[in-house]
């Protein structure tokens, strides 16, 4: 056995355990255990307790060190709360009288997806996102989303099943994945992507009020295709069991930076209305 296999399988054995322990409890109970524990371990860990912190102070300079530490207990709360929804996304997906949205706003995609126009809906990770997937394929709008490979080899099969119970086909992240998801948004697919993690080949938008290199690819390919771009997000109500769910306007077909300059400017805004939910464990300004 391999250092690798060891260290991955040391990673993810309390993952196994919470499992192995909690599976005869209800999804809420298992959230709330979940919450409490990944916010105690974030704290505890120095690494993921100094990155949140890091990134805090690149955005939010005039918080107290105290103010700090309580947003990172809160923040990890959430996050746990939300990665254990993940986890169970085919029990999640199924709680749909949790799930608040407006008909109304579904209007432009039940549109496009009748006249065979493909659709992108951009995202962030913010609150509980899988949500949006869930309202879409509840109005007969089943969305793919991309996939990034897991580092943790063990990790790796319960994160694919939980994307495909959102919703398929999924497709891995680089070339090959990029040329199916393309080949399926030509035939009339749809496909949600996220726009706020850092991306080598990006290009600098300002984020929170800091440069940060960010994708571009979805501008071009929505120009490519004439796909519809519609950035929807999920928030989590303060009772934490109320999600709402909303879909903006279409954005404007004009060229890869204006759109890509509005996009990020949608994430900005719902972030800043909902800093304790977004995902602040990623490196978003590392370039």
């Amino acid at each position: 056995m391999n250092r690798q296999k060891i260290r991955d399988g040391v990673e993810i054995f309390p993952l196994i355990v919470f499992m192995a322990l909690t599976k005869f409890l209800s999804l809420k109970t298992r959230a709330v255990l979940g919450a409490f524990l990944v916010s105690w371990m974030i704290r505890i860990n120095q690494k993921l307790n100094k990155r949140i912190i890091t990134n805090l102070e690149l955005t939010m300079p005039h918080k107290s060190a105290y103010e700090k530490k309580e947003f990172v207990k809160v923040c990890g709360r959430l996050i746990g709360q939300t990665f254990i929804e993940l986890i169970y996304n085919s029990e999640f997906q199924k709680r749909t009288s949790h799930f608040k949205y407006k008909k109304s706003q579904l209007e432009p995609l039940i549109k496009a997806n009748k006249q065979g126009r493909p659709i992108i809906i951009v995202s962030a990770h913010l609150g509980p996102w899988e949500a949006v997937r869930s309202v879409l394929k509840m109005n007969g709008l089943t969305a793919g989303a991309i996939y990034k490979k897991n580092k943790n080899q063990f990790y790796e099969a319960l994160h694919i099943k939980a994307i495909k119970s959102g919703g398929e086909p999924i497709f891995s992240t680089g070339l090959r994945g990029t040329r199916e998801m393309v080949r399926h948004l030509r035939d009339g697919g749809i496909v949600a992507m996220m726009l706020d993690q850092a991306v080598s080949d990006g290009e600098f938008y300002d984020f929170l009020g800091r440069p940060a290199k960010t994708s571009t690819s979805v501008a071009k390919i929505a120009l490519k295709l004439n796909a519809l771009v519609v950035p929807a997000y999920a928030v989590r109500e303060t009772t934490g069991e109320i999600i709402d769910v909303t879909f903006e306007d279409p954005v404007t077909h004009t060229n890869y930076q204006d759109m890509t300059l509005t996009l990020t400017r949608s994430i900005e805004k719902i972030v800043m209305s909902n800093p304790l939910q977004w995902y602040w464990l990623h490196r978003r300004w590392k370039y």
